[in-house]
Order: C-alpha cells, then structure tokens, then sequence
C-alpha cells in the first residue's frame, strides 16, 4: 500500500482505470475507488474523464472486479 497522499493501488486495462484510495477516519480506515478513462484532448496531451464508450464497459467492469478483490486481500 502507497504511503502518503498517494493511490493504495492502480488497475487499468487498456485505456481504463481504477485508482484506489485509502481513507484514514481516525483510528479506522476504508477504501473508495475512482475510475476514469484516458484520452488525447485537442492540445495531444493525456486526460483522464469519467465518460466510458461501448468498447470500454467491458474493461471498466473488469477494473472495478480486480479493484475489489484487490481490497479483499488487504
């Protein structure tokens, strides 16, 4: 687990990602999850957006499935 500020852990698949988080809530914590697909803008450079085509559902179930079974095991 990534210590600081930073993602617990990444999952992506093709364009597809999931970015897990760890929440610390005083003694406890728990995790939440955000994906976001990559695109090239109009300026050619990366971004991440929370819009999904057809081709992608497929990738973005199998993100969110890894990402869960990823937070099992910890």
């Amino acid at each position: 687990m990534a210590k600081g500020n930073g993602p617990a852990h990444t999952i992506r698949i093709g364009f597809v990602k999931a970015t897990i988080w760890y929440n610390k809530n005083g003694d406890t914590g728990f995790y939440s999850v955000n994906v976001t697909r990559s695109y090239k803008g109009t300026d050619d450079k990366w971004a991440d957006g929370d819009s999904f085509n057809h081709t992608d559902l497929l990738n973005a179930a199998k993100v969110l499935e890894r990402a869960e079974s990823w937070i099992s095991a910890q």
